[in-house]
């Protein structure tokens, strides 16, 4: 008899909470049917341009400082800049594990490639100020000829440089 009883009363539970879920829109006010009706009679209006609009890259100060090829994506120490720096003007090798100088001088902080556009992030080792350059722009003496995921095409005269994004392992 004990299990009759249990099956019995999760049938009347299965009710009731079947009853709770349904009353709102049963009943009306704010959260029922009527609320809903009053609802769909407002237009739909989409959004204006001005709320689509992305900010300007210099807003993303702490984006362009971490260094996107870095594992860690943590700022450099001092002293590792100050390590990076010596490296740089040397041999003009990358600033710090993972990241990618480009032309002796700058350093990528990232690409971005979608249907629409395709972006070259970078900014200048000396200066920090950053730049976005697409397709075509130049770059000192250089074009930029192309902009792939992992690699960019520079391109100056006749000459063309493919350079590879990442460093193989």
């Amino acid at each position: 008899m004990g299990a009759r009883a249990a099956v019995i009363a999760l049938w009347l539970l299965a009710a009731v909470l079947l009853g709770a879920t349904v009353w709102p829109f049963v009943a009306g006010g704010p959260i029922g049917l009527a609320g809903l009706d009053a609802r769909r009679s407002q237009p739909l209006t989409p959004p204006s341009p001005a709320d689509l609009a992305l900010p300007p890259v210099e807003s993303f100060s702490e984006t362009l400082n971490r260094p996107l090829f870095t594992a860690t994506r943590r700022p450099l120490s001092p002293g590792e800049m100050l390590q990076g720096q010596e490296m740089k003007s040397a041999a003009a090798a990358p600033a710090g594990k993972g990241e990618k100088v480009i032309l002796g001088r700058y350093v990528l902080r990232g690409v971005v490639v979608t249907p629409e556009q395709k972006i070259l992030m970078l900014s200048r080792q000396d200066t920090g100020v950053a730049l976005r350059l697409k397709e075509g722009d130049a770059l000192d003496d250089w074009r930029i000829a192309a902009i792939a995921q992992d690699h960019i095409v520079l391109s100056k005269g006749g000459q063309q440089e493919r350079i590879p994004l990442r460093d193989k392992p």
